[in-house]
This record gives C-alpha cells, sequence and structure tokens, in this order.
C-alpha cells in the first residue's frame, strides 16, 4: 500500500514536470586590474596584464561560473557536444568581458568552445552601457547644479561625472572625509586580492569605501538616487527588449504543435558578458536590486542573472535567479521579488514577466540616446512630412484661383466689348 502511495505521488510530481525551453545568463566579468592606476609596486607587478585587465583571479573565478552553468544545463538541456545553433554567447568588445565569456565557454564544453559574438564598442547598445548621451547632461546638470564649463567636461569625458559624484560621497562619510584626493577604486581592489594598502584603509574604511564607489556608479549607470527611467532604458533597455521577445517566441513555438522541435532549440541558451554599469540597471529595471546587492552597494565581479522560462503542464512561467558572489555554486531564488510577479510564488506567468517593465524597454536606444534637439523657438511651426504636403496643396490651388481668375477677367472684357458693339451698330 505504502509503495503504491509513493507511485502515485511520483506519478503526480512527473505530470507537473517543468520543461525547459530557455535561458537567459547575464553576469558581470570577473576580477580585474584598476582601470585608470595602482598605487604601489606590489599592486603593478599582482596586476601584470595591465590596467583594466582580467586577472588570475577574475579567471578561476569564470571557470566556476562556467562549472555551475555546466551542471546545470549541459546534458539536460543542452547538447554536451556545443552545438552553436542551440547557443548564443554574447560579450562587449571590452577585453576583460571577451575573456571572461570565453573561459565560462571552454568550462562549459571542454571539446568545443562556443563562437563569442560581439561588436565595436560604439555601435554596441546591447551590451555597452552609453554614457555620452545629450540628455544625460542635462541631467547631470541638475544633480550637480553645474557651472556651463563643467557641462563642456563632462560632454568631452562623462567620467568626470563619476568623480564628481566619488568626492560628494566621500565628502559625507566620516572614515573617508579627508580622503577625497585618495585612489578608493584602486584600493578596493589591492584590499580584495590581499596586496598591502595603507594602515587607514582598514575594514571599516574598505566597507564604507564600497557605499562611495556605488555612489560613482549609480550616477552613471542612472540608479539609486540618480535614478532616472531614461537612463535606465538607454542602456539596459535593448537587452531586456531582446531578452522578452525571445521568451515569447520560444513559447509560441512550442505552442505550435506541428513545429519541428529542432526549431524551437535555436538560440535556447543565451549568455551575454558585460559590466557593472549594465548589471544596475537591469537590476533597478527588475525592481530587485537592493533586495539582492543591499543598499548602496555595487554588484561584485561574476555577479549574475539567470533567467530560465518553463512550460509548467503547458503552461508557461519563468523563474529568476541572482548569483552574487563570484565564489558562490548555488543560485538564488528571486522570482518572488521582481517586479509584476506575484510574491512569494515559486513561479511568475510568463506574461507578467514580460509586462513588468514597460518604462524601462526599448528597440531603439541609438535614437533615443543621440536625439537631435530642437533649435526652433516654441513659437515657431515645424514643418513636417504632412506640411510640406498641404503647402504644396496649397500653391497648387492658388495657381489655379489665378488662372481661373484671368480667365474669367479676359472673359467678362469680351462681353463688355460685344455689349458696346452690339449698341453701336443698333
Amino acid at each position: 500500500m505504502r509503495v503504491l502511495f509513493y507511485v502515485f505521488i511520483l506519478v503526480i510530481i512527473a505530470a507537473i514536470q517543468a520543461q525547459l525551453i530557455s535561458v537567459h545568463v547575464i553576469f558581470r566579468h570577473g576580477a580585474r586590474a584598476p582601470v585608470l592606476n595602482v598605487t604601489s609596486e606590489e599592486a603593478k607587478s599582482y596586476f601584470y596584464r595591465g590596467l583594466g585587465q582580467l586577472t588570475d583571479e577574475g579567471i578561476e573565478q569564470s571557470k566556476l561560473i562556467g562549472k555551475v552553468l555546466k551542471d546545470r544545463y549541459v546534458n539536460s538541456f543542452v547538447d554536451s557536444r556545443m552545438l552553436p545553433t542551440q547557443l548564443l554567447f554574447r560579450s562587449s568588445p571590452v577585453e576583460r568581458c571577451l575573456m571572461t565569456i570565453q573561459t565560462v565557454g571552454s568550462t562549459m564544453f571542454p571539446n568545443a568552445t562556443p563562437p563569442v559574438q560581439t561588436m565595436p564598442r560604439p555601435d554596441d547598445f546591447l551590451l555597452v552601457p552609453k554614457l555620452d548621451c545629450s540628455f544625460q547632461i542635462d541631467e547631470w546638470a541638475l544633480f550637480f547644479n553645474l557651472t556651463e564649463e563643467e557641462r563642456d567636461k563632462a560632454r568631452k569625458n562623462p567620467w568626470f561625472i563619476s568623480d564628481k559624484a566619488l568626492r560628494k560621497a566621500t565628502s559625507k562619510s566620516v572614515t573617508l572625509q579627508e580622503k577625497s584626493e585618495e585612489n578608493l577604486p584602486a584600493l578596493i581592489l589591492e584590499k580584495e586580492a590581499g596586496l598591502a594598502v595603507p594602515a587607514w584603509f582598514n575594514e571599516e574604511a574598505y566597507k564604507e569605501s564600497l557605499h562611495v564607489f556605488y555612489s560613482a556608479l549609480s550616477v552613471m549607470a542612472s540608479v539609486g538616487e540618480y535614478k532616472s527611467s531614461k537612463g535606465i532604458r538607454i542602456k539596459a533597455g535593448l537587452l531586456l527588449d531582446k531578452i522578452f521577445n525571445d521568451i515569447q517566441e520560444k513559447i509560441r513555438c512550442h505552442e505550435k504543435k506541428s513545429v519541428n522541435r529542432i526549431s524551437c532549440d535555436q538560440k535556447k541558451l543565451q549568455i551575454f558578458s558585460s559590466h557593472d554599469l549594465l548589471i544596475l540597471p537591469l537590476l533597478e529595471a527588475l525592481g530587485i536590486r537592493e533586495d539582492v546587492l543591499g543598499k548602496e552597494l555595487p554588484p561584485e565581479f561574476l555577479s549574475a542573472i539567470v533567467i530560465e522560462t518553463m512550460l509548467v503542464d503547458n503552461v508557461p512561467f519563468v523563474k529568476i535567479f541572482y548569483r552574487g558572489n563570484p565564489r558562490e555554486i548555488t543560485l538564488r531564488d528571486v522570482t518572488g521579488l521582481v517586479r509584476n510577479c506575484p510574491p512569494k510564488q515559486p513561479f511568475c506567468p510568463a506574461d507578467l514577466f514580460t509586462s513588468c517593465c514597460g518604462e524601462f524597454i526599448t528597440a531603439d536606444p541609438k535614437s533615443e540616446c543621440y536625439e537631435e534637439p530642437s533649435t526652433q523657438s516654441p513659437n515657431e511651426w515645424a514643418m513636417t512630412p504632412i506640411s510640406w504636403i498641404l503647402f504644396g496643396i496649397s500653391i497648387v490651388l492658388i495657381l489655379i484661383l489665378i488662372v481661373m481668375s484671368y480667365f474669367v477677367i479676359r472673359y467678362k472684357n469680351r462681353s463688355v466689348v460685344t455689349i458696346k458693339k452690339v449698341c453701336l451698330e443698333n
């Protein structure tokens, strides 16, 4: 009897077992060297690949998340022989991102590394957050009360604004108030790497510097106290648009029973390698930034967002996971925290998830970023295509009226002459 009971339970579980149909993984690159400078010869020797480049630790972190993804998806979801048709590996063109995703790919598929797609930095609106949009200068001017000279500096070098935010946050910090001239971003990385740092940069100063560094990032990412829906849309909106469209396409494909199964397997596992300036606005758009990062903290190296789409009893659902620490081998289920998803539920209906973030989605961030400012005064009338058509029709009608008037006048004059002639003859 007990055996029959367990068989019955297993039958029920099998009946409602989820069928995974697509996976999207977005992660920040692995540990890197400071971007601008280091503070010691020891640090210069440790970061031997150069400024901004992936470190040996970053490579090991990439291997670990590659193993996590391999255990979770290879064989059980995608073919272990590495079929390029099933995969999309897409990276920012920055070398540390390319090295990260290449290491992840070779770990997941040791016999054949997946091809990685990328594109030039100025053209990549999917994974390279744009910082030179005209509207952002106006927003920063309001945040920091910029002078015209400072606006010009921000146009030439947007990171000038990040430095202002860093100094502003440092001035409010009790621990770091006198250290505004120190290279805090480099000290953070050097301490995390176990290198020697100044005595004043103790654990308390390190923790405080993370909050200060977050302020420098948040203004560039358009989140937190510098939140801007348009800024988030420019940075993360195209990726969100792609993910939502991919999910909807996969669901439609599986709903069509007659469709060849192979077509539904196209690009069903997509992995993206990018930057903290993409992870931050993406988390903000999904409504989970503070839940997964904590208050005013930046994302760690190889923090990852994982979105799984599945059919549960032929009904499409989504699960969202977050991996916050580069040493973690488990994924944290944050489905119930995501904007528009039912709280404390194991699954989020796919239609609710894909409609969660309308104000942050765009299919054309380039035109929104580089829109031409209007040079006409509010009282001037803009000539649209319809305006030109109406203008042309008006000209034609005026010409017709002139011609008709000419013939009317001419006919009238001839009539008067004829009448006079008749009167004279009589």
